[in-house]
């Protein structure tokens, strides 16, 4: 049994190729059959280096793995993938039915896209004319970004344009 774990940490370490494909299966049925190709293969590459009866156990582990997906111990082959959790992109377009949603709503009336950097309600600024401010300029972040295909960057830019929106809406006495 030490022989069998030495050699399935072994072949873990000598095939690291293997990892993406293992962690891309769709559900553990499927893993489950990556696993037992994997365990195959190692057998295979290692048959040289190992003793016949760890070989043996491998391939025996694998063939045991193969008969539990037959039996369904696994779950369907099938299954569908567990689904994704929203986007705060989808997010915002189920509640607001855009992504700039700012610009409808009115807690920012006078801003645009194009003067939030100078327009002021007042002289002083204010809390409201802040959050107005630095919610349009996140915006812009996130077109640049976005444009330029930086798809970590624009979800982050469009993250703190949500937060400075809800702030600006949250100061004029919204929800």
């Amino acid at each position: 049994m030490r022989a069998l774990r030495l050699a399935l940490l072994v072949a873990t370490l000598l095939a690291p190729a293997a990892v993406p494909t293992v962690a891309a299966a769709q559900n553990t049925a499927q893993h489950m059959l990556e696993s037992a190709r994997q365990i195959r293969a190692n057998a295979e590459k290692l048959k040289d280096k190992m003793p016949a009866e760890t070989v043996a156990q491998m391939l025996q582990q694998a063939d045991d793995i193969e008969a539990g997906v037959g039996r369904g111990d696994y779950g369907p082959l099938d299954a569908p993938a567990p689904p994704k959790p929203p986007t705060l992109a989808e997010k915002l377009m189920a509640e607001h039915g855009r992504l700039e949603w700012l610009s409808a709503h009115g807690a920012c009336a006078g801003y645009t896209h194009e003067n939030y950097r100078t327009f002021r309600y007042s002289q002083a600024i204010n809390d409201l004319d802040a959050h107005c401010r630095n919610a349009f300029g996140h915006w812009g972040t996130y077109e640049r970004v976005n444009r330029d295909g930086q798809t970590e960057a624009a979800e982050q830019a469009l993250f703190y344009y949500d937060a400075a929106a809800r702030r600006a809406v949250k100061e004029r006495g919204g929800k």
